[in-house]
């Protein structure tokens, strides 16, 4: 209970600030997890407990974005996912590869093949960052949001053969996760679905174990998906495609609603409190030197695929600044690498904090964009923005039409 008030106090002290401020909810949070983590106040000192906890978060949040996709639409967008997905991974991760890949044997003295893994690591965005920012300017489901899903969902399936060549790179290594497993888990996600069990539940008539089937469902088939050694957030994820058509989907939105806000608000918590302020204070150079490039780098690649979309000119800077950010999967590639001898404590604790401090300063970056004018591709006095059709419907029409890209 200590720890709840701890994390309740923090959260409610520091986030308002921050929204008074006009920079969001985000840096709110992570500098409450700051302050109250292992290199300030000392309130909680078991981080890597926090974050395991806090992923559930992700999860919750990506089976509600998988109860707006339908089996139909998310085929339709199967160029998005695979071929958008594919193509930003390899321009920014053959880039940043190249570039922290260098950096990191020069200056950390790291062996080539962990320093292009980190690199590589850093391709990767953060989804709960990415969908909390397009969530809050009511973009997901526009074109924008269509196409940053796409990147966030293959980035998810992309960093499962990461974290595998940590283990196999490192003196530990481990085996691969087995086709035979994964295959199992589908197949047992696709059982429970024709077995309807929802329906059992929602018989009873009762508010509290129909909030309990749903929780079951998507802890259950995230879990079996994590054990398959597959993202626990694509087994979230293909549940709620499964749940997309079923007529309990808005009653399943509403049950998961309020744990996910909760959830993604610890995650965000944990982030901050895994920033090491010992490391910040010697190597703070390196750190903003790390911040910049990784922005600037696929700040720049992804603005070249949004032109090349052919997204509307206001967005596009913010498709590239959305997406920027490191990811929340690095941190378990870079845990990885150290438990198998890749990386020392300190070279992980560096690129962990550029991964985070990158996650708090796209937030703000994006305010600052929202006062550049449009002419000058910022998104200040914009027209609303024009939803994507789903489940075949026409959307309905924006207030006022957007401007010629």
């Amino acid at each position: 209970m200590d720890l709840i008030l701890i994390l309740l106090l923090a959260a409610v002290l520091c986030v308002p600030i921050t929204q008074r401020l006009g920079l969001g909810a985000i840096p709110g949070y992570l500098i409450a997890g700051v302050l109250i983590g292992p290199s300030c106040l000392k309130l909680v000192t078991n981080v890597d407990t926090m974050i395991n906890v806090s992923q559930w978060g992700v999860v919750m949040m990506l089976f509600i974005i998988g109860l707006e996709l339908s089996p139909k639409r998310l085929w339709a967008m199967r160029n998005e996912v695979f071929v958008l997905g594919s193509f930003q991974m390899l321009a920014c991760g053959l880039l940043l590869g190249l570039v922290f890949g260098a950096a990191l044997r020069h200056l950390a003295g790291m062996e080539w093949q962990a320093a292009v893994l980190c690199g590589l690591s850093l391709a990767l965005s953060s989804t709960a960052v990415a969908l909390r920012l397009l969530d809050e300017r009511a973009l997901t489901r526009t074109p924008l949001g269509r196409s940053a899903l796409g990147v966030l969902l293959f980035q998810d399936m992309a960093a499962i053969p990461m974290l595998v060549a940590a283990g196999l790179l490192g003196a530990d290594g481990t085996s691969a996760p087995s086709f035979k497993e994964a295959l199992v888990a589908v197949a047992v996600v696709a059982v429970a679905y024709r077995l309807r069990l929802l329906g059992w539940a929602a018989k009873a008539e009762l508010n509290e174990l129909f909030t309990a089937a749903a929780l079951l469902m998507v802890v259950g088939a995230a879990q079996l998906f994590d054990y398959a050694g597959l993202s626990a957030g694509l087994g979230g994820f293909l549940v709620g495609v499964l749940m997309a058509e079923s007529r309990y989907r808005h009653d399943l939105e509403k049950a998961i609603d309020p744990f996910k806000g909760l959830l993604l608000g610890l995650f965000f918590l944990a982030i901050g409190m895994s920033i090491n302020l010992a490391v910040v204070a010697v190597h703070w150079k390196l750190i903003i030197a790390g911040v910049a490039a990784l922005l600037a780098i696929k700040a720049l690649v992804l603005y070249g695929f949004a032109r090349f979309l052919g997204l509307p000119r206001y967005h596009r800077l913010l498709f590239a600044m959305v997406l920027a950010q490191g990811g929340e999967f690095s941190f378990a590639i870079f845990n990885e690498a150290w438990d198998n001898h890749l990386m020392n404590l300190e070279q992980r604790d560096v690129l962990a904090v550029v991964v985070a401090v990158s996650m708090g300063v796209v937030p703000v970056l994006i305010k600052l964009l929202e006062r550049v004018p449009e002419s000058r591709g910022g998104m200040a006095d914009l027209p609303t923005a024009e939803p994507v059709a789903i489940d075949g419907q026409a959307p309905a029409e924006p207030r006022n039409p957007p401007p010629a890209a």
